[in-house]
């Protein structure tokens, strides 16, 4: 990892409103630095009040009763007799409020409350502390989301039932909260994306791009096309490897190694149980469940949209996810080795993360 240029340093925010992490961060996106001048430079390093800008005057409008400015606070389409919602365009400026209010989330929560903290707990180089927030901050939201999707789930039909994602089907109304979960996971994906320009290139950065992009269209396809039961199951899946895989990370950016070694054991765990048992389950289902429960005929004016091509779609783009799964897996195996012959857990991944200068340091 990156060595401190510096002790002492402290977060600061200059009159522009950017903080040294953040240009830390921007200078990251483009290491020569010369494409990261001007607007993309400038974006990066103001992720706080570039959203704020565009939320503040929305939330004055719809104070005042724009009634498109409240169509990017609250859900739409509301059916009055069922309490349930429908799908419709106006969802998309829900997603937009939320792909900004992450943005800002995120850079603020790094910014204030988890850089502030990896320095007092003795983490002096720029780049850990960095890298320390953006692992904290990915703790934080799939402990929210991944607690939500299981509750979601635990009160479903489709609990430890997987027939009961085709049953019934098309499921065209959504309860509240399913739509909100649904909605503002694919808010947070599609964020992601922004986020890992921003983050220090990796090895694995075209299967985390790759990853990224078949997430966003799994969940867009399957709000679209009614199929968000299957995909709650699989968000829940893959969520919890990822708490625990942050959490570790984290850990060892706090020295804290032996309890590190521990958790890491526990997200080799979860990612046996939930990526390479749970979720070929559903890869599984997927394949042959359908034509027991549908008549495969895509007839939009009832919803429905699951035929043999769109089965096949669903299930290439299953395989391309489990494809970037067994990549990561292998890259776990490796860093698991380490700890069987003694070694501490590190990030296969993290020799990337140093710039070439702070290599020269070393």
């Amino acid at each position: 990892m990156a060595r401190e240029k510096g002790r002492g340093a402290r977060t600061r925010v200059n009159g522009n409103g950017a903080s040294k992490a953040s240009e830390l961060a921007a200078a990251s996106f483009h290491p020569d630095g010369s494409l990261g001048k001007g607007l993309v430079h400038y974006v990066v390093s103001h992720q706080i009040d570039l959203p704020l800008y565009v939320i503040c005057p929305l939330s004055l409008l719809s104070v005042f009763g724009s009634s498109t400015a409240k169509t990017f606070f609250s859900l739409q389409y509301q059916d009055k007799t069922t309490g349930l919602y429908d799908k419709g365009w106006q969802d998309l400026n829900f997603i937009c409020f939320w792909v900004l209010a992450f943005t800002a989330l995120r850079a603020g929560i790094m910014e204030y409350l988890l850089t502030p903290f990896a320095r007092r707990s003795g983490i002096t180089s720029p780049a850990k502390v960095i890298r320390f927030a953006e692992q904290g901050w990915s703790v934080i939201y799939y402990v929210i989301f991944w607690s939500l999707g299981m509750y979601i789930m635990y009160n479903s039909p489709y609990w430890f039932n997987t027939s009961y994602f085709w049953i019934a089907y098309p499921h065209v109304q959504l309860t509240g909260l399913m739509k909100w979960y649904y909605l503002v996971q694919f808010a947070f994906w599609i964020q992601q994306v922004f986020v890992l320009s921003i983050e220090k290139k990796r090895k694995d950065f075209i299967p985390m791009l790759t990853h990224h992009l078949v997430t966003c269209t799994l969940i867009s396809c399957s709000y679209l096309t009614n199929h968000t039961r299957i995909g709650n199951a699989v968000l829940c899946c893959m969520d919890f490897s990822d708490i625990l895989f942050s959490l570790a990370k984290v850990l060892n950016y706090l020295g804290l190694r032996q309890v590190c070694d521990l958790t890491f054991g526990l997200f080799f765990v979860s990612w046996i149980i939930t990526r390479q048992t749970l979720y070929p389950i559903i890869i599984w289902t997927t394949y042959r469940d359908p034509q027991r429960f549908l008549d495969m005929k895509w007839d939009p004016s009832k919803g429905k949209y699951f035929t043999s091509f769109t089965q096949n779609c669903y299930l290439g783009l299953f395989a391309a996810l489990q494809v970037i799964i067994l990549i990561w897996f292998f890259m776990i195996l490796k860093v698991a080795w380490k700890v069987i012959s003694g070694n501490s857990a590190e990030d296969t991944r993290s020799d990337s993360e140093e710039s070439e200068g702070e290599q020269k340091k070393r």
